[in-house]
């Protein structure tokens, strides 16, 4: 066990010649921060509109204000 080899071989240079390099993707003008900060926006417009009908539709109930028909 004293003389085992456990060192990593290195790569030898010669040999990143043979994997082809792609360019990097062209990203548009938006940022991922500017993306996620109008996701958060939007999601909380919703969950603020659903509390929202919530609330008026159980305050109608417990009124009893709610009618079905005409």
């Amino acid at each position: 066990m004293k003389n085992d080899d456990l060192r990593a071989d290195r790569d030898d240079l010669d040999d990143l010649d043979d994997y082809i390099r792609r360019t990097p993707a062209k990203r548009g003008n938006s940022s991922l921060v500017m993306q996620v900060a109008v996701g958060v926006f939007l999601g909380g417009l919703a969950l603020w509109l659903v509390q929202l009908g919530a609330t008026a539709l159980y305050a109608k109930l417990s009124m009893g204000t709610l009618t079905f028909g005409g």
